[in-house]
């Protein structure tokens, strides 16, 4: 339903970056659906929890993490053409993509809060680069009013109206082309690519990621306490909130320092799985699946 990611499509954009790297110039993901991906599929994940099937939940986490850094890193362009809802895992894919023309009606956002559970699948780590990497290569930098907005789009769920506004919330970069009629978003897409190519494309170099440390991640908890206390947060978020942050500072760290992608990708899978363990995480799940809606439990 709506493309929900998983095991199946996973494996089908490996085998398409498998094929690509012998046959082809570049790759475009996109579909002619009315909604690019809603994002994971969540009932595979509840019943993984429920299950205790923990090792192959975080299985699944580690694929979807390394196949979408495989595209990030891809020596060829591959180019994502999200239209309609581009939701979770389905924001994340774009994110890691060299370049996105995105359809100019776009919903996209990372929601994962909703259902009780943080970005796993790299979008954490990327709105770290996106946000806050660039302000920390500035002269004497301060990091909490960059941690916190990226900390605030991802905690309060928050959902760009149009790919222009995606591109105001960092999740499309400036580089990333917006195309009017949605009739042309494939056509556009593969000329893109053509062009990418012929311009002598490049993977980008790996970079490392600013964690800001277990001080800034203080200042959080400090935020974090004072909206349960104003209730206008439940216990529950109160915990996600608190392991979102966790991630988003590097965990336990006595210092700021730049830290590779994999530290945070590692972060973001111990946060996922242990929410996932919770049974008001699992409520929230169940809920989503039957009602379309998310459980403020």
């Amino acid at each position: 339903k709506m493309n929900a990611l998983d095991d199946d499509i996973i494996a089908m954009i490996i085998e398409g970056l498998d094929r690509t790297e012998r046959e082809f110039d570049g790759l475009i993901i996109g579909n002619e659906a009315d909604n690019f991906s809603a994002g994971a599929n969540l009932f595979m994940v509840v019943m993984a929890a429920q299950n205790g099937m923990w090792d192959q939940l975080e299985a699944a986490l580690k694929r979807g993490q390394e196949t979408y850094m495989r595209m990030r890193y891809f020596p060829k362009p591959i180019v994502v053409a999200p239209a309609g809802l581009a939701l979770g895992g389905g924001a994340e894919m774009p994110m890691h993509a060299s370049r996105v023309v995105a359809a100019a009606e776009l919903y996209t956002g990372l929601v994962e809060f909703g259902v009780g559970v943080i970005p796993a699948w790299g979008g954490t780590k990327e709105m770290l680069r996106r946000i806050v990497n660039p302000a920390m290569r500035t002269p004497n930098p301060i990091s909490l009013p960059y941690l916190r907005r990226a900390f605030e789009q991802i905690g309060f769920a928050k959902v760009a109206t149009s790919a222009v506004e995606a591109r105001e919330m960092g999740l499309l970069s400036p580089t990333d082309r917006i195309v009017m009629n949605r009739d042309y978003l494939l056509s556009e897409a593969k000329r893109e690519v053509l062009h990418m190519v012929a311009s002598g494309y490049a993977a980008p170099i790996p970079e490392k990621i600013f964690a800001a440390g277990r001080d800034a991640l203080g200042a959080l908890r400090v935020n974090v306490f004072m909206l349960r206390e104003g209730k206008f947060i439940s216990g529950h978020d109160k915990l996600i909130a608190e392991k979102l942050g966790s991630v988003l500072t590097g965990g336990e760290l006595s210092q700021p320092a730049w830290v590779s992608e994999q530290y945070i990708l590692d972060l973001e899978r111990e946060a996922f799985l242990s929410l996932c363990g919770t049974e008001k995480t699992q409520e929230r799940l169940w809920h989503t699946l039957q009602t379309g809606k998310p459980l403020r439990n």
